[in-house]
């Protein structure tokens, strides 16, 4: 049975305050947030995706499988024409016999990557495949929703065994969200109609009810890319009043796509063999892998730095070089 058999995160070198928008705009409209990560002038989902791709690929030794086919999720790819997913094999691999597929518009993106990528394991034994799910949505420097973009990224190697992680059920479901964010064909920035968080709850809520119709599952742990007043309801939804939610939202921002495949790789560095983690990625949906914790993980991540490591890790600016990274300024 095919599964995760390597994974490993990747973040931005620069860190933002929350304080740093109280300084400057009076108040920091994204609640609960307490740092971003986010990239510098030399950095975007791209250069996330490597990063992580290349320490998920090293936690497996010198001698890593041949990669077959390589799935990239993201919101905010560098190109919309010229697949951004094509230069992730580039920089990896010295063959270029491998398939790449992006999986963009939402997201759900990451975690759907994941998902198709051990899918086509499972469709064609004894093959390899790279799920990268990496983002770094932005929006206008004056509106506030603004405040809560952040940038990150996760990488996870699938292979024959599963030594890590297996996939033991998904679910999806769509649904048309008023609120949702949008980004219009030639525009570089996304548009929210700061509704998101009504239609986000009204996609937990259902993807929680088709959860609720499969029976006997326990679910330990519940990793979800999402902002806090609906990681408050996600417990409830889901019918699980005991299970710990992980969210990174307010350490690392709102990732886009890499917002769930990151929760669950911080996940992933506090479980032990049999333990159960749900994934869920929203947007205009949701769709969710349940995942079991196999015998290698521990082995596994013994070798790379951890979620909450990494994110200790980053430099803090001041609001000013933020600007400047973000090229409102001259640098």
């Amino acid at each position: 049975m095919p599964g995760i058999i390597s994974y490993a995160v990747s973040l931005p070198s620069l860190r933002l305050p929350a304080s740093a928008y109280v300084e400057n705009w009076g108040v920091c409209e994204a609640r609960g947030l307490k740092q971003k990560a986010f990239c510098a002038y030399d950095e975007d989902p791209v250069t996330l995706g490597i990063q992580a791709s290349k320490l998920a690929l090293k936690r497996l030794g010198r001698k890593f499988p041949k990669i077959d086919a390589l799935f990239f999720g993201v919101t905010t790819p560098p190109y919309e024409e010229k697949p951004s997913a094509a230069t992730l094999p580039t920089a990896l691999f010295d063959y270029n016999d491998i398939r790449v597929t992006e999986i963009t518009g939402s997201p759900q993106a990451g975690i759907q990557a994941l998902i198709a990528a051990i899918e086509y394991c499972e469709a064609l034994p004894n093959r390899y495949s790279l799920a990268v799910a990496a983002d770094a949505p932005v929006g206008k420097i004056d509106t506030h929703f603004e405040h809560a973009l952040g940038a990150a990224g996760a990488a996870f190697v699938i292979g024959p065994g599963g030594g890590v992680a297996n996939m033991i059920n998904s679910l999806a479901i769509t649904q048309e969200s008023f609120g949702a964010r949008f980004r219009r064909q030639g525009e570089e920035r996304i548009t929210d109609l700061e509704l998101r968080t009504q239609g986000n709850l009204a996609s937990v809520t259902a993807i929680g009810a088709k959860f609720s119709e499969i029976k006997g599952v326990g679910v330990g742990r519940i990793a979800i890319g999402a902002e806090p007043a609906v990681v408050r309801a996600v417990n409830r939804v889901f019918g699980l009043p005991e299970a710990e939610v992980i969210s990174l939202w307010s350490q690392i921002g709102d990732a886009g796509s890499a917002s769930a495949p990151f929760a669950l790789a911080a996940a992933f560095d506090k479980m032990c063999a049999g333990d159960t983690v749900l994934a869920v990625g929203i947007g205009s949906g949701a769709t969710a892998g349940l995942f079991k914790a196999e015998k290698g993980l521990v082995s596994n991540r013994g070798t790379g730095i951890t979620a909450d490591e990494l994110i200790g890790c980053g430099r803090m600016v001041k609001y000013i070089e933020y600007l400047k990274h973000k090229r409102v300024f001259s640098i």
